[in-house]
C-alpha cells in the first residue's frame, strides 16, 4: 500500500476543496493497486521495454533533425508529445511495480508471521509432547515401597482374608488392569491386618519371655547356691560308697587313671566319652597303659621334654667315636665289641611314647569293629594312632577283608588326611636331626599322625593353640559320625567286594530303578597295585591328571558276552561313596579300542563315571549300581553295533543318533525299561 505520507504537498485551499481533493487521490491510488494487482508483470515488463525503446528512437530522430536543420525547432514537438507520453506510461508501470513490491512485502510479512506463529505452536507442541514422554516414563518407572513386601499367594488369600475383602474376587480377570489393582490394595490390606496381629503377637510373646527369663534367672540362682551343697553331699558320701562297694571299681579305676594322661589324652578322653554317654552310641573308651610308669612319667614331666642339643664339637667327636668303632669291627673280626650308637639312642628317645593311651572302639550291629589306639608322643608333641579291625566272620573274601584293614577306614577320615606327615612342623627338624629323612619311615614305630586326631584332642598347631578343650570340643562329634558312617560305608563295600570276588554282581537296594537281567555277565575279578594300574595303557590319562593316588584301592574286572571282552580298572577313594569309583575301559571285539583311540569307549565311559541321575550314586552301593549299568550299556553298544552276533535283549528306539553317533544309554524305567538317547 503507497503510505500517504508520500502525498504531494497540496497548495492552500480550503477545507472541502482539501478533503475533495484527498478522496479523489485516494480514489486513484485504489485503482492503481486495484489496476496493479490485475494486471501481469511480464506485459508490464514487456510495454516498459518497448516504450524506453520507442523514447530512444524518438530522441534519435529528434536529435537527426536538429543535425539536419538547426532551424527547425517546433516541428518535433509531436515526437516530444509522444516521449512525454511514454515516460507517463514509464512512470505508471513504475508505480504499479512499487505497488506490486509493497503488496509482496506485506504479503510476505503476513507469511512469515504465520509462519512463526505455526512454528511457535509446533515447538509448543514438541515440549508439551516431551514433558507428557517424560511424564510418562516416570510413572512406568514408578516403584512404589509395596512391590518390595511379600505378600501371600492368591489362593491364600483366597481362602484365609475375610469375605468383605476376597468376594468381589471370585472372578477375578488377570487381564483385566483396575481389577489387578483393587486385587493388590485388597492383599496389601489383608497384609496389614495381618501384620498388626502378628505384632500384637509378637509383644505378648515378648512379654511372657521376660517373664519366663525371670523365672529362669531365679532357677539359675537356685542351681548355683545347689552346687556346693552336692559337692558336700558327694564327699560325704564316698566313704559310705567305698563301704558298700556301690560304684563300679573299673569306672574308678579308669577315672583315676584318666588324670595320669597326657593333657591332650585327657581332653580326648573326656570329650569322647562324655558324647558316647550323652548319644548312647556303640562305642566304647578305654585306658589302656601300666598305671607305675605314668605315675612315674608325671613326676618327670616338669622336666625339660625336648632332645638336649648337643654343641657341634660334641657331634664330632660322637661321629669320630662311631667312625672308630666301625674301624676296629672291620680290623678286630674275632672281637664282638658292645657298643651304643648314639644316634640310635637319640632317635628312641625322640620317638618316646607316653605309657598310657587311649583305646575307642566302634561296633555296627553287624559285628564289625573298628579299634584305634590314640597315644602321645612326647617329645614329638603329637598325638598319633595305630588302628585294628575286628572283621565279621560272614566277611571271607581277602579284598573284602583288605577293605576294612584299619589303616583304610582311618585315612583321609577328612580329605587329604593320610597320617604320613607330622602335623607339628617341628617334627620335621626334630627328626632330621637324628637322621631320619622322612616321618613316613617312622609310621610303623608309633602310629599314623592324622591332622584330626590332633584337633580332637585339642591341638591346632597352624593356630599355636594347644591342650584347648574348645577345639576338641568341636571337633568330636563331627570325626566320630564321619568314623560310624565310613565304617558302614567300608562295610558294604566289602559285602560287594565279596560278592564280586564270587563273580556275581552284587544286589542292592532300588534295583527295580536299574536295567534287570544284563546279557553281559562277570567273569573275572581281583585286587591290584597302584604300579600295576598305572602300566595300563588306558589309565595315563587319569594317572597324569592326578584323578588316583597310592592311597587308593585298585581293582580289575573282565565283562563279557559272546567273544567281546571288556577290560575295566576301578579306582576307589578311601571317602567311598563320597567320591564315586572310577572306571577305565578297554574294549577288546573286532580289535582293541579304550578312550584314546575310540569315541565310543570315550562316551561308554563318560557315561559310567559321570552321567549317573539316580538315588543310589551318593550311597554305600554305587559300585554295585555304577556295574549293573556298565553291564547293560556294553549289551547296547554291542547289539546296537552288530545285531546278528549279539541278539537284542534290550529295548531301545535307534541305534545311533545326532552326528557324533551317539548310543541310546539313558535309561528310562518305563514298563521293562527302554533305553533311550541323551
Amino acid at each position: 500500500m503507497v503510505k500517504e505520507t508520500n502525498l504531494k504537498k497540496k497548495r492552500k485551499t480550503t477545507n472541502s476543496e482539501a478533503e475533495i481533493e484527498i478522496d479523489i487521490y485516494r480514489k486513484v491510488i485504489a485503482f492503481e493497486e486495484k489496476e496493479a494487482e490485475n494486471r501481469q508483470n511480464e506485459i508490464d515488463a514487456s510495454i516498459h521495454f518497448e516504450s524506453c525503446r520507442d523514447i530512444k528512437d524518438m530522441l534519435g530522430e529528434i536529435y537527426k533533425q536538429k543535425q539536419e536543420d538547426p532551424s527547425m525547432k517546433n516541428s518535433n514537438k509531436e515526437l516530444q508529445t509522444d516521449i512525454f507520453i511514454k515516460l507517463c506510461i514509464i512512470k505508471k508501470l513504475n508505480r504499479f511495480d512499487k505497488i506490486r513490491h509493497v503488496f509482496g512485502r506485506e504479503t510476505m510479512a503476513g507469511e512469515k508471521q504465520k509462519c512463526d506463529s505455526i512454528k511457535l505452536s509446533y515447538q509448543n507442541l514438541v515440549y508439551e509432547l516431551h514433558h507428557l514422554v517424560a511424564e510418562t516414563n516416570k510413572c512406568l518407572a514408578f516403584k512404589s515401597r509395596d512391590e518390595d513386601i511379600e505378600l501371600v499367594p492368591f489362593e491364600d488369600f483366597m481362602r484365609d482374608a475375610p469375605s468383605s475383602l476376597s468376594k468381589k474376587f471370585d472372578s477375578f480377570n488377570p487381564q483385566d488392569r483396575e481389577q489387578e489393582h483393587s486385587l493388590r490394595l485388597a492383599r496389601l490390606e489383608w497384609e496389614l491386618m495381618q501384620r498388626k496381629n502378628l505384632a500384637q503377637l509378637c509383644k505378648s510373646l515378648q512379654e511372657e519371655q521376660k517373664k519366663i527369663g525371670q523365672v529362669l534367672v531365679d532357677l539359675k540362682e537356685k542351681l548355683n547356691a545347689l552346687r556346693p551343697l552336692l559337692l558336700d553331699v558327694i564327699n560325704s558320701a564316698k566313704p559310705l560308697q567305698e563301704h558298700l562297694d556301690i560304684s563300679s571299681k573299673e569306672l574308678r579305676a579308669e577315672h583315676k587313671l584318666s588324670h595320669l594322661l597326657p593333657d591332650p589324652l585327657y581332653i580326648f578322653y573326656v570329650n569322647i566319652l562324655s558324647y558316647t554317654n550323652v548319644y548312647d552310641l556303640s562305642l566304647n573308651v578305654e585306658i589302656l597303659g601300666d598305671v607305675e610308669e605314668a605315675a612315674q612319667w608325671n613326676e618327670v614331666q616338669d622336666r625339660d621334654d625336648t632332645l638336649v642339643e648337643d654343641e657341634g664339637s660334641e657331634q664330632e667327636a660322637d661321629t669320630a667315636e662311631v667312625e672308630e668303632v666301625v674301624e676296629m669291627k672291620k680290623r678286630r673280626h674275632r672281637k664282638s665289641l658292645h657298643q651304643v650308637d648314639p644316634m640310635e639312642e637319640k632317635k628312641k628317645s625322640l620317638l618316646e611314647v607316653h605309657p598310657l593311651s587311649v583305646e575307642i572302639t566302634a561296633k555296627l550291629n553287624c559285628g564289625t569293629s573298628v579299634v584305634a589306639t590314640f597315644q602321645y608322643c612326647t617329645k614329638l608333641k603329637i598325638v598319633t594312632v595305630t588302628s585294628k579291625t575286628n572283621i565279621s566272620p560272614t566277611i571271607t573274601g581277602h579284598a573284602a577283608r583288605e577293605v576294612l584293614s584299619g589303616e583304610n577306614i582311618l585315612s583321609e577320615l577328612v580329605k587329604g588326611d593320610l597320617g604320613l606327615d607330622s602335623p607339628n612342623p617341628i617334627s620335621k627338624f626334630q627328626i632330621k636331626k637324628v637322621g631320619v629323612t622322612s616321618f613316613q619311615s617312622l609310621v610303623p614305630q608309633i602310629g599314623y599322625a592324622y591332622h584330626w586326631a590332633q584337633r580332637v584332642c585339642g591341638m591346632d598347631f597352624l593356630t599355636k593353640q594347644v591342650n584347648c578343650q574348645e577345639i576338641g570340643n568341636s571337633n568330636v562329634e563331627n570325626i566320630v559320625k564321619i568314623l560310624f558312617k565310613r565304617l558302614e560305608a567300608k562295610y558294604n563295600l566289602a559285602c560287594q567286594l565279596q560278592m564280586l570276588e564270587q563273580n556275581t554282581l552284587p544286589k542292592f537296594p532300588d534295583m527295580e530303578k536299574y536295567p534287570s537281567n544284563p546279557q553281559t555277565s562277570l567273569t573275572k575279578w581281583s585286587s591290584i597295585t597302584y604300579q600295576k594300574y598305572c602300566q595300563s595303557n588306558f589309565t595315563q590319562m587319569f594317572v597324569e591328571d592326578e584323578f588316583v593316588s597310592p592311597a587308593d584301592l585298585f581293582y580289575s574286572l573282565e565283562l563279557t558276552r559272546g567273544n567281546a571282552t571288556l577290560h575295566v580298572l576301578i579306582a576307589i577313594k578311601n571317602n567311598y561313596p563320597e567320591t564315586s569309583p572310577l572306571f577305565s575301559l578297554c574294549l577288546n571285539f573286532n580289535g582293541v579300542y579304550d578312550s584314546s583311540n575310540s569315541d565310543e569307549i570315550r562316551e561308554l565311559e563318560m557315561m559310567v563315571n559321570v552321567n549317573q541321575e539316580n538315588d543310589t550314586v551318593r550311597s554305600a552301593w554305587v559300585l554295585s549300581a555304577r556295574l549293573t549299568l556298565l553291564c547293560s550299556y556294553l549289551d547296547v553298544y554291542l547289539e546296537s553295533s552288530d545285531g546278528k552276533a549279539f541278539p537284542q535283549s534290550v529295548t531301545f528306539v535307534k541305534n545311533i543318533c545326532g552326528r557324533n553317533r551317539k548310543r541310546p544309554y539313558k535309561f528310562r524305567k518305563m514298563g521293562n525299561g527302554i533305553f533311550t538317547h541323551y
